[in-house]
């Protein structure tokens, strides 16, 4: 269930660009939204940041209400980790950035970390996308536990929102056509159990290409998928399939993560337990 929401700002009109959008996953659950802003350690930044904070609260009223602010120190991510921990955070919801073939501009440092180590799902849109009703959600599962995952989430958003969910599988080479599609009948009827509209349908080819295809064809509102966590050396690297569906998506995304498959990094590590 999505109780608490925690969103980060860092001060620009692109991170406040979520604040719509949170607007309307509002309508769909009932979760009080908590702002952090990551401030400098010196006082002049401190003080720069409460008075952000406090104009931001003002800017988004009537729009989206919060239930609190927190104004930290520090690395980013790592401070946005532990503020998340600490509340109890369901939900991290955050900007990325712009369309450079680099993955730090693509995303951001604080998003790439965030992608890498958070334990809550991640709920994320570009600056340039308007907000708009979730009515359509589209779930892509394969069956693994990031997969099972992002059933709850949805069926949660769905429910509250009266959604309906379209749910997709893509066949990977050599996978039984029965057998995935009995595995899929058992995720709908996992959501029919939730009182959740839904319909479901295999799909091959690749995999974040035909997941792109038939959520554009099905007008989808929000994709939700599993991140199966890193591969290789490469460490911006999040689960090839999600990246390539959050990199083309023209809709939010939700990331859910299985908690067993988070990493932290070393420095990060270190900095959650100060």
């Amino acid at each position: 269930m999505i109780r608490k929401i925690v969103v980060p700002v860092d001060g620009s009109a692109a991170s406040e660009r979520i604040i719509p959008h949170l607007a309307e996953l509002r309508r769909a659950v009932d979760a009080g939204v908590n702002l952090i802003h990551v401030a400098g350690a010196d006082l002049v930044s401190q003080i720069k940041g409460r008075d952000y904070l406090k104009g931001l609260e003002q800017r988004a009223e009537g729009i989206l209400a919060f239930d609190g602010t927190a104004l930290r120190t520090g690395e980013p991510a790592v401070e946005i980790l532990k503020h998340a921990e600490v509340v109890g955070a369901d939900l991290i919801a955050l900007t990325t950035r712009g369309s450079s073939p680099l993955r730090r501009v693509q995303f951001g440092t604080t998003a790439i970390e965030l992608l890498r180590s958070s334990r809550a799902p991640l709920f994320m849109v570009r600056p340039e996308w308007p907000a708009r009703p979730l009515r359509r959600i589209f779930a892509a599962v394969d069956g693994s536990p990031a997969s099972r995952g992002v059933i709850e989430w949805a069926a949660d958003v769905a429910r509250g929102g009266e959604s309906e969910v379209e749910l997709v599988r893509v066949l990977f080479k050599g996978d039984p056509p029965e057998k995935a599609a009995s595995s899929l009948d058992r995720t709908a009827s996992l959501f029919r159990k939730k009182a959740v509209r839904v319909e479901s349908r295999l799909a091959s080819g690749d995999p974040a290409k035909a997941i792109l295809d038939e959520a554009r064809e099905r007008n989808a509102d929000l994709i939700a998928i599993g991140v199966h966590g890193r591969r290789g050396t490469d460490p911006f690297f999040f689960g090839s399939v999600a990246e390539s569906v959050l990199l083309r998506s023209q809709v939010p995304v939700l990331l859910f993560r299985h908690v067993r498959e988070a990493r932290i990094s070393r420095p990060l590590a270190q900095g959650a337990r100060e």
